[in-house]
C-alpha cells in the first residue's frame, strides 16, 4: 500500500491482549488483515515502551509505527479515572505529535475518540459502531448515565467529519441509532459491517480431543460462555438458568471463559448458590484455548443485555457448537433458529432453560454451516472494508 494511503487506527487498547472485548478483537483483526500498512495509536502495558512519541513496536512479529498515550497495568480492569475521559484528554494533549505523522486515513470505533479528534483536521475518517447504544447508559461508572443525553448531542455532531460509517448491528439497532442522531445520520450513510474472526483458529475439531487437552471428562455435559465478566453480559441470569438446568442434568458443568471487573462477585454468587463444583471460572485464555473450550462444549450460552455484532457468538458459531442466547443486536442474524441454535426474546429463566434443552437436540453433525461462517472470516475483511471506504 502507498505510504500516503496508510491507515491510522486509534483505539484504547495495546492491540494484543488488553483490555479484552469486542473492540480489541476487531482491532486485532484489522492488524491481521492489513499488516504494517497500519499506524497505531493506543495504550501500552509494557514498561519499556516510551509514552507520548512515535516509535517502532513489534506486535506478533510485525513492526508498526506506534504512539502510546498511556501505560496501564494489565491486571486492573476498572480504573478510578474513566478510560473514555482519559483517552479524550490524552489525545488532545498529544495532538501536535500525533498530527506530525501526516496521516489522512483514520479508523476509529469509540465515540469518545471521535469526540476527541473533532478538530484534528483528518481528511478521511471511517467510524465503526461496535455497539449502537449510548455507551454512558451501560457504563461501569454509576454517574455516567446522567451525562447520556448531553453526550449524544455532542457525539452525533461530530459526524460532519466522517466519510464512512460502518455499523456492527442489526436493522433495528441501526434504526434506533439513527433516531438518536436527530438528523445527523441517515440510513443511506450507514453500511452494515459484521465483526470478524480467524477461521483458522475458530473451527471444528474433535470434541474428545479438545476435552483431553483441557482435562475435561468425556462423560460430562459441558456448557460454556465467553467474554468479559460484567453484569451487562448477564452472568447472574446465566448462573440462575444453569442452576435450574442442572437439576435435570446432574452431570453438567458450566465454564465461564474470560476475565473482568465482576470476577469476585461471580465467584461469591456461585458459592452462595452451592455450585462451586459445577461452575468453573477458567479465567483469561488465548484464542486457541477458547477454541478448545468451545469445541469441548455441548452447548454455548449467552445472557447479555447489550451487544454489538457479537464476536464471541460468531466464534461459537464457527466452532459448530449449538447456541442458546437471549436476543440482542445481531443475535437473530448470527444464529440460524432451529439449526445452529435458539434465540429467546426476554430474560426469562424457564424459557431459557427450555431453549437450552432444545439446543442440545440439534444436529451438530451439520454444523458449522460454512457459507454462514465465511462472511465473518478475517480473510474477507480488508477487501470488504475497502469496498466501503475509499482511501486517499
Amino acid at each position: 500500500m502507498d505510504n500516503q494511503k496508510r491507515v491510522l487506527i486509534i483505539e484504547f487498547c495495546n492491540f494484543e491482549d488488553y483490555p479484552i472485548g469486542g473492540l480489541l478483537s476487531f482491532a486485532k483483526n484489522l492488524i491481521s488483515a492489513f499488516s504494517n500498512d497500519l499506524m497505531l495509536i493506543g495504550i501500552t502495558t509494557n514498561k519499556k515502551d516510551p509514552l507520548g512519541k512515535w516509535f517502532k513496536k513489534s506486535i506478533n512479529g510485525t513492526l508498526y509505527d506506534f504512539f502510546a498515550l498511556a501505560r496501564y497495568d494489565i491486571s486492573i480492569t476498572k480504573h478510578l479515572f474513566p478510560d473514555r475521559l482519559a483517552t479524550l484528554i490524552l489525545l488532545n494533549y498529544y495532538r501536535k505529535k500525533i498530527l506530525s505523522a501526516n496521516i489522512k486515513n483514520v479508523f476509529i470505533q469509540r465515540p469518545d475518540i471521535l469526540l476527541a479528534i473533532k478538530y484534528f483536521g483528518f481528511k478521511n475518517i471511517c467510524y465503526r459502531f461496535g455497539g449502537l447504544e449510548n455507551p454512558l447508559l451501560f457504563s461501569k461508572y454509576w454517574y455516567a448515565k446522567y451525562a447520556a443525553i448531553l453526550f449524544d448531542k455532542y457525539f452525533f455532531s461530530c459526524f460532519n467529519n466522517v466519510t464512512t460509517i460502518l455499523a456492527s448491528g442489526d436493522e433495528d439497532a441501526i434504526s434506533q441509532m439513527i433516531l438518536r442522531s436527530r438528523g445527523n445520520i441517515t440510513r443511506e450513510m450507514v453500511s452494515k459491517f459484521p465483526t470478524r474472526i480467524s477461521s483458522h483458529i475458530f473451527r471444528p475439531i474433535n470434541k474428545s480431543e479438545a476435552r483431553k487437552k483441557l482435562n475435561i471428562s468425556n462423560s460430562a455435559l459441558v456448557i460454556s460462555t465467553t467474554g468479559r465478566l460484567s453484569c451487562l453480559k448477564g452472568w447472574k441470569f446465566m448462573i440462575d438458568s444453569f442452576a435450574e438446568f442442572e437439576k435435570n442434568y446432574l452431570d453438567s458443568q458450566f465454564y465461564f471463559i474470560g476475565e473482568g471487573e465482576d470476577y469476585n462477585r461471580i465467584k461469591d454468587y456461585i458459592t452462595w448458590k452451592g455450585l462451586d463444583r459445577k461452575i468453573i471460572l477458567s479465567g483469561k485464555r488465548t484464542p486457541q484455548e477458547i477454541s478448545l473450550y468451545l469445541n469441548a462444549s455441548d452447548l454455548y450460552i449467552m445472557g447479555s443485555y447489550k451487544e454489538g455484532w457479537c464476536t464471541t457468538l460468531v466464534e461459537a458459531l464457527a466452532c459448530g457448537v449449538p447456541i442458546c442466547t437471549v436476543n440482542f443486536s445481531s443475535a437473530k442474524e448470527i444464529v440460524n433458529q432451529d439449526v445452529s441454535g435458539y434465540v429467546i426474546d426476554v430474560h426469562d429463566i424457564p424459557l431459557f432453560v427450555k431453549a437450552m434443552e432444545m439446543s442440545l437436540k440439534l444436529n451438530r453433525e451439520i454444523l458449522p454451516i460454512l457459507s454462514e461462517v465465511k462472511k465473518y472470516a478475517i480473510s474477507e475483511l480488508k477487501n470488504d472494508l475497502l469496498k466501503n471506504w475509499v482511501l486517499i
